[in-house]
């Protein structure tokens, strides 16, 4: 018998409860971790969610993103963050974290997918010095 692999087994899963409505959802969930117990497959169960949630982010054009500045962020700002990145890679959707490291001094480093905006201060001062060392 063929090896099911962690992301079939979380593709499987997403197709499942795609397009159910919540009261269908919790028997395709029961009826999912029964064939992983059958199958003894059940210690996978945080991989396969993980995978899972990666799929259903994807397929619902979900992304997740992170603004890293020396202070709280105002409401404003966040919501000009979100909609830059929506608008930049055509998310329905933007969740963004937001967390502090004092280092940056201020400004702002914006990641999402494989992009990283680094505008901080710490970096703009840094550069500066680099420009000034030549």
């Amino acid at each position: 018998m063929k090896k099911i692999t962690i992301k079939q087994y979380a593709r499987s899963l997403y197709e499942t409860v795609e397009e159910k409505s919540k009261a269908q959802i919790k028997p395709a969930i029961k009826n999912f971790t029964e064939i992983l117990i059958i199958q003894n497959q059940l210690t996978k169960i945080d991989d396969i969610i993980g995978e899972f949630t990666n799929i259903w982010r994807r397929e619902k054009k979900i992304i997740e993103a992170e603004a890293v500045s020396a202070s709280e962020l105002s409401n404003e700002i966040i919501k000009n963050i979100k909609s830059y990145i929506a608008k930049a890679t055509h998310a329905k959707e933007v969740i963004l974290t937001n967390n502090l490291d004092k280092d940056i001094l201020g400004g702002v480093i914006i990641k999402y997918g494989d992009k990283v905006i680094d505008g901080s201060l710490r970096t703009r001062l840094e550069e500066i010095k680099r420009g000034m060392v030549k």
